[in-house]
């Protein structure tokens, strides 16, 4: 059975060359991507009382709280809603 990376460079070495240049360009993205958020460690369901215990650090209030506020801001002139009215 071939390993992961032979596999990938068959099929790479099987493409015309632009679309092996698609494929190089897709999986640098890929490697520049940050890895994704963890995942809860709580279950589904957990009941509030429980979340309110959550503790974070001082800095990480401050950014949620920043956070927060900056989507409270509505941008009333980045709204196009002509589209949406009666005709």
């Amino acid at each position: 059975m071939a390993s992961v990376i032979e596999e990938l460079h068959n099929l790479i070495d099987s493409l015309p060359a632009q679309d092996q240049e698609r494929a190089l360009t897709y999986v640098r993205e890929l490697a520049q991507q940050k890895a994704p958020a963890p995942r809860s460690s709580l279950p589904p369901g957990t009941p509030p009382e429980v979340l309110l215990r959550i503790t974070v650090s001082p800095e990480v209030g401050e950014a949620l709280t920043q956070a927060f506020e900056a989507s409270e801001h509505i941008d009333a002139e980045s709204w196009n809603l002509d589209e949406y009215r009666w005709k």
